[in-house]
This record gives C-alpha cells, structure tokens and sequence, in this order.
C-alpha cells in the first residue's frame, strides 16, 4: 500500500521529501534534482514552518510555478500519457481505471496523444482526471485539439502530418502548459487527500483546472486552412 513519509520527515530529510514529492507528483529526475532541494531551502528559511503535506504541495506549486517553461514541460513529462496500460505507478494506474478500457477507446487515446505532441511540442497531455474514465477524457482532448468525434474503425483521423505545430513562444502553447501544471497539482491534492490527508477539492483557491467543453479554439489543422482558401 503506498504511504507518505511523517510531515517532520518530509521537512528535514532529502530522501523523505523526495518519497512524498514522488509519490504525489510521480517521479522524475527533475523533480529530484530541481524540485526537492530548492524546496528544502524555502522551507528551511520558512517561519513557520509549513503544518502539514498539502502545505508542501502547496509550496511545491508556488515553486514550480515560478520555473521556466521547457522546465515545466520536463516536470509534466513525468506523467503517463493517458491510455497507457504498463508502466504505471500504482495511483496512476488507479486513475486511469486500466481494466475498464474498450480497445477503441485506447486506440483513439493513442492517436490522440500523438496529435496533441505533434501540436504542442514538448508537451504531453495531463489532465486532472478527477474519477472520469479514459472514455470521458476522449472529448476533453478532442476539444483542445479542436476536433470532433471519430466514427468506429477511424480511430487514427485525422493524420499527424495534418497538424500545425505550435512552439513554446507560441501564446496558446503557453496557456496549454499552465493548464496542465495546474492539473498536475489537483492530481497531487487528490492523492493526498486519497491517501488521508484533507486536501484537493475542499482547500480554498483550488479550481478545477481541466479543459471544458464548448471552449472555441483556433484552427489547428492545414486542411483547415486550404478549406478557407477556397471560399
């Protein structure tokens, strides 16, 4: 069963705020070697001290927000991509409700993810998952890709090479990625708060930060644009 190192542990010790950051985030070596040891000195320097878990998630947020963008594209590499089925943490795997997956919906997941890359470069789609089945999370990616349901058997429509790439100076590029560090940190809140901790929905100034449908979205694709070309 997976466990959180004690609130002092977690305050004094590398390891154990690695174990709680990992456990809550997934691991990666930037959260390592870049998260944890400027963690350590803020909460080193912190007076008080911070009183509880959700307290070093928050100011785990506060820290990752203040980086870079390629470095937060790094730290949101950590994630599975939605859909997989091996590799995965076990809360992940919890999430993702792996054995109530249709062989469609994984396929259509697959494409998905590789269009939404081949959009966002550098990005991996993450999204809060907030007890939705992978089924549910379908449109929501759909809708940021601005496009529209698949019929049975097209699962891989549209084609890669129809994609317009955004880069990291790009507007929308940007906005995707403080969509996604944000939902990194509902699912930390969750996990907290699945593994006994009072956190995620009921702390005051958490919105849920996953994509709604409805939300109108710029061309994405080249056919798109010859389309117009010819009104």
């Amino acid at each position: 069963m997976t466990s959180l190192p004690p609130l002092q542990s977690a305050l004094q010790s590398k390891d154990a705020l690695d174990q709680l950051l990992s456990t809550l985030f997934e691991h990666s070596p930037i959260l390592s070697d870049t998260l944890v040891p400027q963690l350590l000195e803020r909460i080193a320097a912190a007076d008080p001290k911070p009183q509880s878990h959700l307290e070093i998630v928050d100011l785990a947020a506060d820290q990752l927000r203040s980086w870079p963008p390629l470095s937060q594209a790094a730290f949101i590499d950590s994630h599975p991509r939605i859909g997989e089925v091996s590799g995965l943490s076990a809360l992940s795997a919890q999430e993702q409700a792996t054995k109530a997956t249709p062989p469609s919906v994984l396929a259509r997941l697959s494409h998905l993810n590789a269009l939404y890359e081949q959009r966002y470069t550098g990005l991996k789609y993450v999204v809060f998952v907030n007890g939705r089945s992978r089924a549910e999370i379908v449109p929501l990616i759909e809708e940021t890709l601005g496009i529209g349901p698949a019929e049975e058997g097209h699962e891989a429509e549209p084609a890669l090479e129809t994609v317009i790439p955004l880069e990291v100076e790009d507007v929308e590029w940007q906005r995707e990625l403080k969509r996604a560090i944000e939902d990194v940190v509902h699912i930390a809140k969750a996990r907290l708060k699945a593994l006994g901790e009072h956190t995620a929905a009921n702390h005051p100034g958490s919105p849920l930060g996953s994509v709604k449908l409805g939300t109108p979205k710029p061309l994405l694709f080249k056919a798109d644009q010859l389309a117009l070309r010819r009104l």
